[in-house]
């Protein structure tokens, strides 16, 4: 039987610009998973028939300036309002369907601006967020938590992901190296401008380097709705995940393991991928954590620790060596 493809969807921002990406639907739709992202709607489609296994509808939404969205790509610029509006169009095409927030690094992001968009005095109409080594904002991917600057990450996401509306090719390793020296010469703007970037790029590029850090509580403070996390702990994102997660007004829960950035699918390790994969993996946290929210999802018995009212941080860890998953209560 052949699956059917996802399907073309449009809205559009305040100011009318066409929002587009594709929608994978299921038979019997019990939720509505959403994830806005700079990476193409199109490489995401094991990612929503995931979802769709799960009882789930999944939208995928190319962010302005990408691929099938129309306006002008600034990273980290138009989340806010441009996922409130969507999320305000779909409550109104899929009425009924509780709504779940989800992505990865950039992604992440998304989903936490669009749920601050929508949050006002009364109930919020997500129901859950999901954010995986979320990049929290600008100047978390420029510095680290010692607050030194990561040029190279840097230099190499600007130049593929940062300046068009598809992304280009990576720099040849030479060229980053060569780039990263005249960098720490001559000052991270001043070296930018002789790399024949564009006065848009350019801007953003500035942008990135003054930018302040992201204060959780005080920007997503006012965000009624259960939170989960997933970091990984050689993740350059890892201390701000934590943070995100402390700093959570609503119940919250950590999930960490031995893998970067790319998550399990990152992990080279044979034997410590098969430790993982034993454990459950990361399903293991996330479909027990949605059913503990009244979602759809698998129960397990660990998510007892969930409904504590006095304790609205838990963390689950999984140990490297036993390859078996902890879960526990913890402190703000």
């Amino acid at each position: 039987m052949t699956e059917e493809p996802g399907r073309e969807h449009l809205c559009r921002g305040g100011d009318g610009t066409p929002l587009r990406g594709l929608v994978w639907e299921c038979a019997k739709p019990e939720g509505l998973v959403v994830v806005r992202t700079p990476y193409d709607a199109g490489r995401h489609e094991a990612t929503a028939r995931s979802w769709n296994a799960r009882g789930y509808h999944c939208l995928v939404q190319d962010v302005r300036g990408r691929y099938r969205s129309e306006g002008d790509w600034c990273p980290f610029s138009y989340e806010e309002e441009d996922g409130g509006q969507v999320l305000v169009h779909l409550l109104d095409e899929f009425a009924g369907l509780p709504l779940v927030l989800f992505g990865a690094s950039y992604a992440a992001h998304t989903a936490l601006e669009a749920a601050r968009a929508v949050t006002g005095n009364g109930a919020s109409p997500v129901s859950a967020i999901i954010a995986l080594v979320p990049a929290l904002g600008p100047a978390e991917t420029a510095w680290d938590p010692q607050g030194r600057p990561q040029i190279r990450h840097r230099i190499g996401w600007w130049h593929e992901h940062g300046r068009h509306r598809r992304s280009q090719p990576p720099l040849p390793p030479s060229e980053l190296d060569r780039r990263v020296a005249q960098a720490r010469e001559r000052g991270v703007v001043e070296a930018a401008e002789h790399w024949d970037w564009s006065p848009s790029t350019m801007t953003g590029w500035r942008r990135l380097w003054s930018a302040r850090r992201v204060d959780p509580a005080s920007r997503y403070g006012r965000i009624d709705v259960p939170l989960l996390v997933i970091s990984g702990d050689d993740d350059f994102f890892d201390d701000d995940a934590r943070r995100l997660a402390r700093a959570w007004s609503a119940p919250s829960h950590f999930a960490g393991g031995p893998w970067g950035h790319g998550l399990v699918g990152g992990v080279a390790d044979r034997s410590l991928r098969s430790r993982i994969a034993a454990a459950g993996g990361l399903t293991r946290i996330i479909d027990p954590w949605l059913a503990a929210q009244g979602l759809p999802g698998a129960p397990a018995e660990w998510t007892g620790i969930l409904a504590a009212a006095s304790a609205p941080h838990t963390r689950s860890t999984l140990d490297s060596a036993s390859g078996a998953w902890r879960h526990e209560r913890t402190s703000p």
